[in-house]
């Protein structure tokens, strides 16, 4: 139990409507889309960085753990629950400055609070060229909270967190720190270069309980002159290897910029509509049967091939765009059943951006493919991602969606894949066959991040509501993890549950324990989400 005396501290600290202790608000922040048993002791929600420090300052004195949360909104890895039982909880989501923004640069500074529909606005409001790398989470959520998850966004800038810099942190003892040049004071160098001199600490406060986040700079892209995508569809899953090799090639010769992406059927169709309960049943029905039955039932089956996939292009004019697209095109053909070109001149992207910022959707459903597409690269925020945690209930979606209140069931499987045909080919064999087997249906994505390496995020999708379907879930999730780990394909992100399953399995190496060694070091009480990627 949390002792009194604390909590009056804290009240005095962040104020009294900032220490909440209600028994439906906490009972919501236990909440995610699979099972847990963690408690949370309250809620404090500090207004600026001097809060936070004294907040910390005094769990530390009564060695109570915290546990910091930037919007809540990592639906799928946790939500808002921590690692370790009986924490506090702190939301920093009243931390919602944008404190520099420089439009020659391409940059901005914010705190943790800040959404990416805020500083879409912000952007808006500016007239600015820059845009946002999305992704693929709320209008609400945390661009700090997915940037040092290494979280993945839109186009060339989708690595998100290598296009950050300039991280500010809390200590556990309250001190605050600065990476790169920012420890000299607040000058633009530590707005336009990573390193600094010295050891770089930036990959320190990532996925990790060292520190939290109070302030970092995100790099923007530029809209281009001339904007093009090569769409492409495949329809037999046999030939992906090919296509893969094929898109790596193209990747390290330099005719083409990572980040490519492609999605299966089902991630696309998990956005678009839900599971067709009328004919099928979960568990019984094998997942080509409810593929079929989407295809033939519903006005969807034509968006979604096997695969889907697109190519960004940026040129300077619409002539040099189409001598880059005739050569990719006349490259990729052969390797794909379906290729189309779609194409927005930069006053037309202006346009839209400006649009959507006043409310004008315009029509979206005559070509639904091309809206869709090029609202996501020119950086519009939407939450029309957030539908595929609603494959699975029975239930319509709403129109406030808030996938831990309703019961969604999601976990997110995240493997780094080598840029080969035969690797991706062996990858999507085994998660196909284990979620098949279950059977969930899984919904997966490809993001070719590098020349070298691609990210796979794969999802199952269940019906919290429903007995049983949890339990079913968490084994898949189980045997999912540890097939491809046996066969040298690691998560590049993990869930809270996949962190506990590795606590339990029990960690002793020279990595974990030169992580456990700094730990001890700046934390000694371990009051900073103590477990968080298993490091104690």
């Amino acid at each position: 139990m949390i002792q009194d005396v604390l909590i009056n501290k804290l009240k005095t600290i962040v104020g009294e409507d900032n220490v909440i202790t209600d028994n439906n608000y906490i009972h919501a922040a236990e909440t995610t889309n699979y099972r847990t048993v963690q408690s949370i002791a309250l809620v404090i929600r500090p207004g600026n960085v001097e809060e936070l420090q004294q907040s910390i300052v005094k769990a530390n004195e009564h060695k109570v753990p915290v546990y910091p949360v930037s919007r809540g909104c990592n639906w799928g890895y946790g939500s808002r629950v921590p690692v370790a039982d009986n924490s506090i909880l702190i939301e920093l989501s009243r931390m919602n400055r944008i404190t520099d923004y420089n439009e020659q640069l391409g940059y901005v500074t914010i705190e943790p609070g800040v959404t990416f529909q805020q500083l879409f606005e912000f952007l808006r409001e500016q007239n600015s060229e820059l845009i946002l790398s999305a992704t693929g989470g709320s209008i609400g959520s945390s661009l700090v909270g997915n940037a040092i998850e290494r979280g993945i966004g839109t186009g060339l800038y989708a690595d998100r967190f290598s296009t950050v810099c300039g991280i500010e942190a809390v200590l556990p003892n309250g001190e605050l720190v600065a990476s790169g040049f920012g420890r000299y004071g607040n000058h633009i160098a530590s707005n336009v270069y990573r390193w600094g001199s010295g050891p770089s600490i930036d990959g320190l406060f990532s996925q990790s309980n060292f520190g939290v986040v109070t302030k970092l700079t995100q790099w923007l892209m530029k809209l281009p002159e001339y904007f093009q995508l090569v769409a492409y569809r495949l329809k037999d899953n046999n030939r992906l290897p090919a296509l893969i090799d094929k898109l790596q090639d193209m990747s390290s010769s330099g005719l083409v910029r990572p980040t490519i992406t492609m999605y299966n059927d089902f991630r696309v169709l998990s956005t678009v509509t839900q599971y067709p309960f009328h004919t099928c049943t979960p568990g019984k029905t094998h997942p080509n049967e409810v593929l079929d039955v989407v295809r033939n039932t519903t006005p969807f089956g034509p968006l979604a091939s096997t695969w889907n996939g697109e190519i960004s292009i940026r040129s300077v004019n619409q002539e040099h765009g189409k001598v880059q697209t005739s050569i990719i095109e006349a490259e990729l053909r052969p390797f794909v059943d379906e290729l189309y070109v779609l194409e927005i001149a930069k006053e037309e992207m202006m346009e839209t951006l400006h649009n959507h910022y006043k409310g004008i959707t315009g029509d979206r459903e005559t070509d639904a493919l091309r809206s869709y597409l090029f609202r996501k690269y020119i950086g519009i925020p939407e939450n029309t991602p957030i539908k595929q945690t609603y494959w699975r209930k029975r239930k319509p979606i709403p129109a406030l969606m808030n996938p831990d209140v309703d019961k969604c069931g999601m976990l997110w499987i995240s493997p780094i894949i080598p840029f080969t045909g035969e690797h991706i080919g062996k990858a999507i064999d085994i998660i196909n066959n284990i979620v098949y087997k279950y059977p969930f249906e899984p919904a997966i994505s490809l993001q070719c991040m590098t020349e070298r390496a691609i990210n796979i995020i794969g999802s199952i999708n269940w019906d919290r509501e429903v007995d049983g379907e949890d339990e079913l879930a968490e084994q898949c999730y189980a045997e999912l993890n540890a097939t491809l780990k046996q066969n040298g394909f690691f998560p590049y992100r993990d869930t809270t549950m996949g962190m506990q399953m590795k606590t339990k399995a029990g960690i002793d190496d020279s990595y974990h324990r030169f992580l456990s060694n700094i730990k001890h070091a700046i934390d000694p009480n371990n009051i900073i989400a103590p477990g968080r990627y298993n490091i104690l």
